[in-house]
């Protein structure tokens, strides 16, 4: 029986896949039909606008409806450039006067590809052809209007409009949510939206999440909870709840929320998970996560992506491999942005090796994925590798938004060489306008900061619209780590005076600040405010209260605000104590909150394993030592530069200096630590030789010096008594480097000539000093002089001691033994005798 032309027309509109159309289209094309239309809307709806314009140029004089359609498929497919392209080619060159769908589907398209200027002539059309009253039309102008982010215009389409549909009051409020307008949105919801008989949908509401989210006030949240309740959208809509709720901090509203849901989805549970990570509960997020597998609950992207974050800030690895397995039978690695948390992960978890394998084998790598390896590399320390990375990306056809230009930019503030770099991508940033979005103005204002170019970064600031805190506090962290405390205060003064409030950011970066100028007054008022502001209960605000106690040698009250109860333990401040430990030279306690780490199941990181070692290097407890490096290498931490660092120092502190070369063989990415650590574990073990030899290398390999392998090498020379080795490196860093001799530097070259008995020399050296002579340089030439019985400079070298140290009883023990009278006579008038021993 042969299929008629209707039955073909009416399978063609039921048409469910791409090989399907084809076939039918070409049994349509042997019957000799010719649905133009029916077919180009057909293709359209698979994506494929190229198939549909073949249709379309088969036409000869396509009307306004085959023109509409075509402009319609290309919309569809994301080709908006395309779209306008002909919609200027059917009124312009082809004469086809466009009708109100026309002129909807064009100004979609202007939205799409984000040009407002086309939508400006456009609008011009709509206005001399009379449609700009119709509500289709009138909706597509606010909204191309609101992403353009021009609301002025955007608000003068909408009052003018003389009927508003639904769809046109949420493109309005929508519109006001994406540029900022919080309050105004709300506003216009519940002053006029309801009161304008409009039907209120599930759109409208959820267009007000991000609202409310980012006002933050918990009663704006039961007010519209309520709202919601009363029209009886209460079940549809409580996954909007939640995630209004966590994202007000009121986590115990949004568990109330998801508890009452009857029927869970993985939507709810998903939505709750991120929640949980976006307060920072991540033990509750993992905790979710176990019981949705036992219970067989399907596990959504949003739920995985989640967990994986979780396990990456604390640290779990192996609960991280326990979701890369799940992920795995689930078949949901060809997710780019499971993948890409993968990726995170790992690197966070100290595995970076595993994180670049993951990443290499993603296909299609979006901008954050790019965005995700670069911070890896930046949080590893492999600043280098950042950088490479960025450039590779920008050799694609992925172009960086601000996401991936504030992951790039502290790399660029790591090496002082790339701030070459970091200005190539502020004015990437400038020509792209990305620099209009403050999360970016803020990362370039820090990038030179950090570098210490304060002109450009200072010029940044000025040129913000708006300083909020963390703009104030990137500038100040800057001064921060050149450590100007002067001007870090200065900076927080003006925040002051401007009238910003600070934020938990400001209090730590004052605690810092505080810290770094050892006043621990200043410190305890600032501890006052973060009580008056509320912050005293945030986290990483209690943790820069500890390190600024213990960094001011106040042990006591930082044992005290982590012992005080209510105080929520963790890793970060299990670390911090241990830090303090090691700075008050209690290296044994360090090691014991080590241990209670492990006792309470706190997930050690990279942080932890650097402070272990340090308390192992300062005790020389070996075995301490290789226990944590077996540790190391079982969790996959040793590709961290930091660490491998710490292991060359802890081995060469406990006199193994053929471990501490092995290790330091190994570290592929070798920073100014790393050489600078290698030359002082050859000077502590007398290896004066190696040091020289390790420093050449250094000079071969275009390592960028600075100060501290100079001091490491003289320090080697002067123990070994190199006098001409001493005398070359100390000529190179002032001729050859042009480095600036400090008078720690002075001190060695004094002590290694003293020693050899070449006073002359060494008198001659403290008189050329463009520095002034410290209490280490008079102190050296001091023991040299006694050494070698010279009397005359021995009293010399006491006398300018004496002057600079007046009340250290140590100098005038020094007379006695040169048998002065006149010390014997001066230490009995102004120390008074003391004993050590305690009755």
């Amino acid at each position: 029986m042969p299929v008629t032309s209707s039955t073909l027309l009416r399978m063609l509109r039921e048409c469910k896949t791409l090989r399907c159309l084809l076939q039918l289209h070409g049994r349509l094309t042997v019957s000799g039909l010719k649905p133009h239309n029916q077919l180009i809307n057909a293709y359209s709806l698979f994506q494929r606008p190229h198939l549909s314009r073949i249709i379309f140029d088969s036409v000869q004089d396509p009307g306004v409806v085959l023109c509409n359609s075509m402009i319609r498929a290309y919309t569809r497919a994301g080709s908006h450039r395309e779209a306008l392209d002909l919609f200027q080619y059917m009124s312009e060159e082809k004469r086809i006067v466009p009708d109100k769908y026309s002129f909807a589907f064009a100004l979609k398209s202007c939205t799409g590809a984000s040009d407002l200027e086309r939508g400006l002539g456009i609008h011009e059309l709509v206005s001399e052809m009379g449609f700009e009253s119709d509500v289709y039309i009138g909706s597509a102008l606010v909204e191309m209007y609101c992403k353009g982010g021009d609301l002025v215009r955007a608000r003068k389409v909408f009052d003018i409009m003389p009927e508003r549909d639904n769809v046109s009051w949420n493109v309005m409020v929508s519109g006001l949510v994406q540029n900022g307008c919080f309050g105004e949105a709300l506003r216009l919801f519940f002053r006029e939206m309801c009161l304008s008989g409009v039907e209120i949908d599930h759109v409208s509401l959820y267009n007000l999440v991000p609202a409310v989210s980012k006002i933050g006030s918990e009663d704006v949240c039961r007010c519209l909870h309520g709202f919601v309740v009363k029209k009886g959208f209460a079940s549809g809509f409580s996954s909007g709840l939640i995630d209004m709720y966590c994202k007000c901090g009121d986590l115990d509203a949004a568990e109330c929320v998801f508890d009452d849901v009857w029927s869970k989805d993985d939507s709810s549970w998903g939505i709750m998970m991120a929640g949980y990570t976006y307060n920072g509960c991540f033990t509750k997020v993992l905790e979710f996560f176990d019981v949705m597998s036992s219970y067989d609950v399907r596990v959504s992207k949003v739920a995985v992506v989640s967990a994986l974050q979780a396990a990456g800030y604390v640290g779990d690895l192996e609960k991280g491999i326990a979701i890369h397995e799940y992920v795995v039978t689930q078949g949901m690695m060809g997710e780019v942005s499971v993948a890409t948390s993968l990726v995170s992960m790992y690197s966070k978890c100290g595995d970076l090796e595993i994180a670049e394998e993951l990443f290499t084998n993603i296909k299609d790598r979006d901008v954050i994925t790019w965005s995700a390896m670069i911070t890896s590399f930046e949080l590893a320390g492999h600043h280098d590798e950042a950088l490479s990375l960025f450039r590779d990306m920008m050799k694609t056809d992925v172009k960086p938004n601000g996401v991936a230009l504030t992951s790039v930019l502290p790399a660029c503030a790591g090496i002082s060489a790339a701030s070459r770099l970091g200005k190539s991508i502020h004015c990437y940033a400038i020509r792209t306008d990305i620099v209009s979005e403050l999360a970016t103005a803020t990362a370039i204002i820090s990038m030179y900061a950090k570098n210490g170019l304060f002109s450009p970064a200072l010029k940044a600031f000025e040129r913000l619209p708006i300083k909020d805190a963390v703009a104030f506090n990137a500038l100040a962290q800057g001064y921060i780590q050149i450590g100007d405390t002067s001007k870090a205060f200065d900076v927080y003064n003006k925040m002051k005076l401007h009238g910003v409030r600070p934020d938990s950011g400001t209090m730590v970066g004052l605690l810092q600040t505080c810290t770094l100028c050892n006043d621990y007054d200043r410190g305890s008022c600032v501890y006052a405010q973060t009580i008056k502001h509320g912050f005293d209960s945030e986290c990483h605000v209690a943790h820069a209260l500890i390190d600024m106690f213990t960094k001011c040698h106040a042990l006591a009250a930082a044992k005290s605000l982590f012992d005080k109860c209510g105080f929520e333990k963790s890793t970060v401040s299990l670390n911090i104590m241990m830090n303090g430990y090691l700075i008050n030279g209690q290296a044994e306690e360090a090691i014991a909150a080590f241990r209670q780490m492990k006792n309470e199941n706190f997930q050690a990181n990279i942080i932890t394993y650097i402070s272990i070692l340090h308390a192992a290097a300062q005790l020389a407890a070996l075995r301490v030592g290789m226990s944590v490096h077996a540790r190391l290498i079982r969790f996959g931490y040793c590709s961290h530069t930091a660490i491998e660092n710490s292991l060359v120092d802890m081995y060469a502190k406990c006199g193994m200096i053929e471990p501490s070369e092995r290790c330091f063989a190994e570290i592929r990415n070798k920073d100014m630590g790393s050489w600078n650590t290698m030359l002082s574990a050859y000077a502590v073990n007398g290896l004066a030789s190696s040091a020289v030899s390790l420093f050449l290398l250094m000079q071969e390999n275009e390592v960028r010096l600075d100060s501290v392998p100079f001091l490491s090498v003289l320090s080697a020379c002067r123990h070994a008594g190199l006098v001409e080795e001493g005398k070359r490196v100390f000529k190179d860093m002032e001729e050859r480097h042009k480095i600036e001799v400090g008078v720690e530097h002075y001190a060695c070259m004094v002590d290694l000539l003293g020693k050899a008995g070449l006073f002359d020399e060494a008198v001659g050296m403290v008189k050329r000093m463009r520095v002034k002579a410290s209490v280490g340089v008079w102190g050296a030439l001091l023991s040299c002089s006694r050494m070698h019985c010279n009397l005359w400079l021995s009293d010399a070298a006491l006398c300018q001691l004496v002057k600079l140290e007046p009340l250290n009883p140590s100098h005038f023990g020094q007379g006695l033994r040169l048998g002065d009278a006149s010390y014997r006579s001066r230490i009995k008038k102004i120390i008074p005798a003391c004993s050590w021993i305690q009755v």
